[in-house]
Parts: structure tokens; C-alpha cells; sequence
């Protein structure tokens, strides 16, 4: 076989050609790695939104809170079950309602749906207050038009900074402090008293009840209570894989979407490794001849063609994921397709995205070496040494 070395001393020789192939395809391997990253982040900002320790009441077949309606005696009758844990002889739930409001922008382009969460006292003091942690104000007041609004939401709509006032259902809500949730898409609500989101969006009950576990190895016997009650037609859900579900859709397309357009410009790189591959072969015939000549067989030669291309795929790989990994400092913002609401998110890099971005340009770089190394492989020897 011809050594390693040989094929990395040819490409230096080629640098700007060398280089500029690499280059073409790191950037189509950078646009799959930041669609899978896109991918991932939305799912990762959901799915940490709920906790598996946790179970969620809804109506059945409701695929997001928007939809769901869980009753005020529903609520209070399932918070009772043994399978909830209990804190100073009181269930850790959560019995939440779940709105829509449209808010402006603050930078002008029109309005946007933003997820109004109204929750209780006890179901803060007991169960979101774990997870969710006040960075800056103060908690609102409750039974009072006080608001917090998430980290995310901060700023991105008028009045959405502490001392300043949001319009909801015709009503003046102050913000009084501001909250983080681990990333998680709670971050781009906004939280006020329930009992006032309730009067405001004129509902009668909860769009969802959230209860903790005495032990994750409850829920299947909650689960079965909750679907044996013939009364309010609710079913109970891990809290974890409720929202990982909800990520579904938008997840999906993004991916089809953006997997789609990455093969589309990879033919372009694949097409451009291929006239550099081929154009290398014209210019080293004769050194292909030599090769010939001193006893390397056909396979020889045309191995070491298409090692040149992986070499250079990887480069370009190697290069793609360095700038795709940049991409995970900054944030997106898109709309939740489960509850048509925004939701702010950041791309996440992981070693899985790598590795397949890898895979990705590996086989482009194999598609793009074959047929010029396979040229070069069969080149006459005698008139290869004539170039």
C-alpha cells in the first residue's frame, strides 16, 4: 500500500485546492451540525421543562395544556391520592392554568403569543419553587395583578421589565420579579396568581394538575386510578415525557427541514470534491505512472486517491463542528407548535452531532473521491509516464 505520508505531502503540495475542497465541505457539514443542534435544543429546553419525579393530570387526548381542562374538585380529589407525596401534611401539587395572551414586541414587528401561567401559593411554596429560582425582584403578591416574568421573556415585550406594567385582558399586571428555570421553557412565560389569569381568561378550573411522587415507582398505580375514574375523563402523564412529547413536531420538521436543505448544498461540495479529485488526477498522471511503474498495484493507487479525499472530508469536518459548537452561545426563538406560544432556546452541541456530522462528510468525501480515484486507478502505465 502507499504510505500514509505520501498522500499528506501531496496535499500540502495542493494547498489552495486542497483547502478550498475542505473548505466547501466543512460548510455544509457546519449547516447539518447546526440543524441537528437546532433539533436538539428544542427538544432539550422542553424535556427539561418537566421532571420525572412528577406526574401531570389532563384531559384525555390533549396533546398540550392549551387544550386541556382539568376541574377544581378533579384537581383537589386526585391531590389526595397515596401515591403524592405529602410536606407538612400538605400534597405537593401544583394545580396550574395555562393562557394565551398577545403582547407587543418591543422591537416593533407586531405582536406574539406568550404563555401566561397562573399558579397558586401552595403549589410555588411546595413544588415550583424547587426548580424554579427568583434571579431579580420579588415574588408577586398573591390575589393581586402582580406578575413574574421568565429570563427569556425579559425585555422582549413591552412593559416585561421589573417596575414596568404588561396589558392582559384589558388589566394592568405589575412585574415584580424575574425567574430562571434551568433553560427549561418555562422561561419564556410569564407567572401571576391563578385565581386572577382565571378571571381575567373567564375559565372555571385548571388547564393541568402537577403533583409530586412519593417515588417514580408510584406513577403506574396513579396512572390507573386516574383512567378508572369515570367522572372527569383525565389521564396521568410522566411530567418529563409530557413535554418531550410536546417537542415532537417542531423538533421533526426542523430536522426534515434542515436535513433536507444540508443535502441539497452537499451535492454542490460532493460535485466540487469530485472536479478537484479529478482535476489533481490530470495534473499528477504521470506521477500515477511512476507509481505504476515501480510495482503499486491498481488498488494501491486507487486507495490512496480516495484517502486523500478522506483526509480532506475530515478536515472539513473537523472545521464544520469547531463552528457549528460556536453556535450553542447564542439563542433562537420560534413558536412552540404544541401551544402556539414562543419559546426562546439555544442550539445544543453534543458528541452524537459530531460523530454523525463526521459520518455526514465522510461520505461525501467518498462519493466525491470515487470516480476520479477510479480514473486514476485506471490509467495505462505506459501513457501515464508520458503525462
Amino acid at each position: 500500500m502507499i504510505p500514509l505520508s505520501y498522500n499528506v505531502r501531496s496535499i500540502l503540495r495542493r494547498r489552495f485546492s486542497a483547502f478550498a475542497t475542505a473548505g466547501g465541505l466543512g460548510l455544509v457539514v457546519f449547516v447539518f451540525a447546526a440543524v441537528l443542534m437546532l433539533a436538539r435544543g428544542v427538544e432539550e429546553t422542553l424535556k427539561s421543562t418537566g421532571v420525572r419525579e412528577n406526574a401531570i393530570f389532563l384531559r384525555k387526548g390533549s396533546t398540550s395544556e392549551l387544550t386541556s381542562f382539568v376541574p377544581r374538585e378533579a384537581a383537589k380529589t386526585f391531590a389526595a391520592e397515596n401515591a403524592v407525596a405529602v410536606e407538612g401534611g400538605r400534597p405537593v401539587a401544583s394545580p396550574e392554568l395555562f393562557v394565551i395572551f398577545q403582547l407587543p414586541r418591543v422591537d416593533g414587528n407586531g405582536t406574539a403569543n406568550v404563555g401566561i401561567r397562573g399558579i397558586t401559593r401552595d403549589g410555588w411554596d411546595l413544588l415550583r419553587s424547587k426548580s424554579v429560582k427568583l434571579i431579580d425582584g420579588r415574588l408577586p403578591q398573591w390575589a393581586t395583578s402582580e406578575v413574574m416574568i421568565g429570563r427569556a421573556a425579559r425585555g422582549r415585550y413591552t412593559g416585561a421589565q421589573i417596575g414596568q406594567s404588561i396589558t392582559i385582558a384589558r388589566r394592568q399586571w405589575q412585574v415584580v420579579g424575574v425567574f430562571e428555570a434551568g433553560g427549561a421553557a418555562f422561561e419564556s412565560e410569564i407567572w401571576a396568581d391563578a385565581d386572577q389569569i382565571a378571571d381575567a381568561a373567564r375559565r372555571t378550573g385548571y388547564s393541568t394538575k402537577t403533583v409530586r411522587l412519593k417515588s417514580p415507582g408510584e406513577f403506574d398505580g396513579l396512572r390507573a386510578t386516574v383512567d378508572a375514574d369515570p367522572r372527569w375523563n383525565l389521564e396521568a402523564k410522566r411530567e418529563d415525557r409530557f413535554y418531550e412529547e410536546s417537542s415532537g413536531p417542531l423538533a421533526n420538521f426542523i430536522r426534515v427541514l434542515g436535513t433536507a436543505i444540508a443535502i441539497f448544498f452537499s451535492l454542490g461540495a460532493t460535485l466540487g470534491a469530485m472536479i478537484t479529485m479529478y482535476a489533481q488526477v490530470a495534473s499528477r498522471v504521470r506521477e500515477v505512472g511512476t507509481l505504476r511503474a515501480l510495482g503499486f498495484r491498481r488498488r494501491s493507487v486507487l486507495g490512496s486517491f480516495l484517502v486523500e479525499s478522506l483526509i480532506l472530508s475530515l478536515l472539513g469536518a473537523v472545521a464544520g463542528c469547531i463552528f457549528a459548537s460556536m453556535l450553542a452561545a447564542t439563542s433562537f426563538t420560534t413558536t412552540n407548535w404544541s401551544s402556539f406560544t414562543e419559546i426562546k432556546f439555544n442550539f445544543h452541541f453534543s458528541p452524537d452531532i459530531g460523530l454523525k456530522a463526521t459520518v455526514f462528510a465522510l461520505f461525501m468525501g467518498l462519493i466525491g473521491g470515487l470516480l476520479p480515484a477510479t480514473r486514476a486507478a485506471r490509467l495505462a502505465i505506459a501513457e501515464a509516464t508520458k503525462g
